[in-house]
């Protein structure tokens, strides 16, 4: 059994709806009950991966089949995949700021998470997730006193030292694991390593429902003109958001010996898995709704389990 790490990190606003209205927003994303928190939920994940994996040209059907199970169809039978995949849960969400534009903000919630992933998959150690004294701990002084992140006015520190190493270990670790080594990421990382910040949960609670985007949007009629009264709000993540999820692929199983792996057939298609969710160095998905309006565009990497001192793929 195979266990892998997926960060997911949004290059256009993402969109995965939720059932219900919420408020004023008609077509909410998808959310946690008990933290509020963003979420893509693992059945709407696989439905999304299912897809590209279909329209991948090295996937044929029967692949398809094996990772991600058979399509549903009435009156036949199902065929359960090998592939098991977790929600994508919130690592890091941006910020709009007064200094350099945006930050990002984690929380003891998001980087507690994140370390019990990093655990499944051997990596040891697993670096300590920071407490936070204040409204929000920084890595670089020149965030430290009095700043606005989104509707919140924050007091943020940098001390103490020991929280401020820690916060640094998780910066440089994530932004390595998210953003990869290609040059065209560069900015980012950077950025990242500087500007990520540890908020406590108070400010969280407020952050992860404020600082979502709205979008107003209206529905066309066969005629391409709209239609009186279909004003609607569609919510979205916004871009730069960092999301990861834990998957498992399970071996195959000779079909003349059950209790014997067949290693050349698992082999082929964890290399079929990489080559969908990491490509060379990350791989642009499209997940979630809004397709047609370039909505849902992430990139993805993927993390492997330590089991021969490999990190990635």
């Amino acid at each position: 059994m195979t266990k892998l790490l997926a960060f997911f990190y949004t290059e256009s606003p993402l969109h995965a709806g939720a059932s219900d209205s919420l408020g004023v927003i008609d077509l909410p994303i998808q959310r946690e009950a008990h933290t509020g928190y963003p979420v893509v939920w693992g059945q709407s994940l696989k439905g999304a991966l299912r897809q590209a994996a279909r329209h991948h040209p090295d996937w044929d059907d029967a692949a398809v089949t094996a990772v991600f199970g058979s399509e549903v169809s009435p009156g036949q039978d199902l065929t359960p995949g090998l592939m098991s995949v977790g929600d994508a849960q919130l690592v890091a969400l941006p910020v709009p700021t007064l200094n350099r534009t945006f930050a990002w903000v984690t929380s003891t919630i998001a980087l507690g998470r994140l370390a019990r992933k990093y655990h499944a998959l051997g990596r040891t150690p697993v670096p300590t997730v920071p407490d936070v004294s204040a409204d929000a701990v920084t890595l670089d002084r020149e965030w430290a006193g009095k700043q606005a992140l989104g509707p919140v006015v924050a007091r943020v520190i940098s001390e103490p030292e020991e929280h401020v190493a820690q916060l640094r270990t998780w910066a440089a670790i994530v932004s390595a694991d998210a953003f990869g080594t290609d040059e065209t990421f560069k900015p980012f990382r950077d950025k990242f390593s500087r500007d990520l910040l540890l908020v406590n949960s108070d400010v969280m609670s407020i952050l992860v429902r404020e600082g979502t985007e709205a979008t107003a949007r209206v529905q066309l009629d066969s005629n391409k003109t709209v239609v009186e009264g279909a004003l609607f709000y569609s919510e979205y993540l916004p871009t730069e958001t960092v999301l990861a999820a834990s998957l498992t692929l399970r071996p195959v199983h000779a079909k003349d010996k059950p209790d014997k792996v067949d290693e050349e057939e698992t082999h082929r298609l964890l290399t079929l898995v990489r080559g969908l969710l990491h490509g060379d160095d990350a791989t642009l998905l499209q997940v979630g709704g809004d397709e047609t309006i370039g909505k849902g565009l992430v990139w993805c990497r993927l993390i492997e389990q330590q089991t021969s001192g490999k990190e990635g793929c």
